[in-house]
């Protein structure tokens, strides 16, 4: 297995290498996507075309679902710039093996030039340059983030109790973050700018009028199995209805918004928490120690252990990590919407930037928080270079739903006792000297690649 995963490496190197060359980028794209051997069914790339089919029997069959020939690329690219979801989705199932029309060009055509920036006269880094910041989660209390399985609650070495929550972390890096690249002229959208969530019908009121509907609506759109739509409305609790509502309507949301706004770069702010491999003897054994104390009361005891179970277990380790699109698994592109992104993601060079950009993160993570990039074996992953460890193409949906260039980052390990010591004065109002280090680190990575890469587009667009 090690000796296959070591051999899988260097043949994703070595087609990186071949796409930085110039040679067929596609496929080196693709070797990032596939993370299972059932994704092939749905793609074939031919020397001028990309084609896409409705499921693995289709592409057996012959019955081409849409195919995107070379010469169309800069049209197909341009589609998600200019029009909505709905026009885009058209598009895609009405095309199959035909061209797209003169008109249809000549509307893209027209339509991208009127959506060009107007030129800047600010001496500003980042003036005109657009910026979409999406804080992780949505937690606007300790509670709701136990509810939302994104919380801190760790016993220090002399027995205190340390409770902070990821949500509030990320809303804070996003405010500094904001802040500094406005100064610089830059123009930022914030999916969310306090603690709730981004999607406008709150939770609670919309699991009560719309989850029935919603669940029926994602089964019938191939988003969900309709084994699990009978799960969900079977009497589930409001946790694994916040888990669905998170995954299948939030996030959606999220990701319109923001490609919406066109953004040049999107930063997505989580921090990280693993768990070691001892962790459930830790528990245990603090457990032990409670039913052992002769002196506790039974009613203490009970709220002791309570407390221990719904505690999180530390962690000795400690490192970085970065994430970009990729690592699509079996039954992750059984709707059109997913298999329209997927095309996106080979033809367009999203991935490239993203992976750019995304380097130029985990670097500054390294140096401003002094800690190496992860050399762990993450589920749905696929490790974008052996030599660059802490950089994965991975299969968080929040990264494929949102295009353009982009970087979710966990730097840190939340759950590590000295980090955690730090990082819990984000819940007495103070901000935490490594939020503001991690905020620093992605926007001198955000000048970076404004500077190397957006600048050049432009020169290159400015000759032609």
């Amino acid at each position: 297995m090690k000796y296959y995963m070591n051999y899988r490496n260097i043949i994703i190197l070595i087609l990186l290498i071949i796409a930085l060359l110039g040679c067929d980028r596609r496929s080196a794209r693709l070797s990032l996507l596939i993370g299972d051997p059932s994704i092939e069914g749905f793609v074939s790339l031919e020397p001028d075309a990309v084609t896409m089919y409705a499921s693995p029997a289709d592409k057996k069959a012959g019955r081409i679902e849409c195919r995107i020939y070379e010469d169309e690329y800069p049209v197909f690219i341009n589609m998600f710039k200019v029009l909505d979801n709905a026009r885009i989705n058209e598009v895609y199932r009405e095309k199959r093996q035909s061209r797209f029309t003169a008109d249809f060009i000549d509307e893209i055509k027209s339509m991208t030039e009127k959506n060009k920036p107007m030129p800047e006269n600010s001496d500003l880094p980042l003036a005109g340059i657009r910026i979409a910041i999406d804080p992780g989660h949505s937690a606007g209390s300790f509670n709701e983030a136990i509810m939302e399985s994104k919380y801190m609650w760790l016993f220090a070495r002399n027995g205190a109790q340390i409770k902070f929550y990821e949500a509030q972390l990320n809303l804070e890096t996003a405010r500094i973050l904001k802040e500094m690249l406005e100064k610089d002229g830059a123009i930022v959208m914030q999916t969310r700018d306090s603690g709730r969530q981004a999607y406008p019908v709150p939770f609670n009121i919309w699991a009560v009028r719309n989850f029935s509907q919603a669940v029926d609506e994602k089964m019938r759109d191939n988003h969900i199995s309709p084994a699990l739509a009978h799960r969900l409305l079977s009497g589930i609790g409001n946790e694994a209805k916040l888990k669905f509502f998170n995954s299948e309507i939030e996030m959606p949301y999220r990701a319109k918004i923001i490609n919406a706004f066109h953004p040049h770069v999107t930063v997505l702010v989580h921090y990280d928490a693993r768990d070691e491999e001892t962790a459930f003897r830790s528990k245990y054994l603090r457990i032990k120690d409670i039913f052992e104390d002769p002196y506790a009361q039974c009613t203490q005891k009970l709220k002791d252990i309570s407390e221990v179970l719904k505690s999180v277990s530390e962690t000795k380790r400690d490192y970085c990590t970065v994430f970009v699109p990729g690592c699509f698994l079996s039954n992750e592109l059984n709707t059109i919407e997913s298999r329209i992104e997927f095309l996106r993601l080979i033809i367009s060079p999203d991935l490239d930037n993203s992976i750019v950009y995304s380097k130029y993160v985990l670097e500054n993570f390294k140096d401003y928080l002094d800690l190496p990039g992860a050399r762990e074996s993450f589920s749905a992953s696929i490790s974008v270079s052996s030599f660059r460890p802490g950089l994965y193409a991975r299969n968080f949906r929040m990264t494929r739903l949102v295009r353009g260039t982009l970087c979710l980052g966990e730097p840190l390990q939340q759950n590590n006792i000295a980090e955690a010591a730090g990082l819990s004065q984000i819940a007495t109002g103070k901000t935490p000297e490594r939020v503001k280090l991690v905020a620093r680190a992605y926007y001198d990575a955000i000048r970076k690649y404004v500077k190397m890469h957006i600048a050049r587009e432009k020169e290159k667009k400015g000759a032609s």
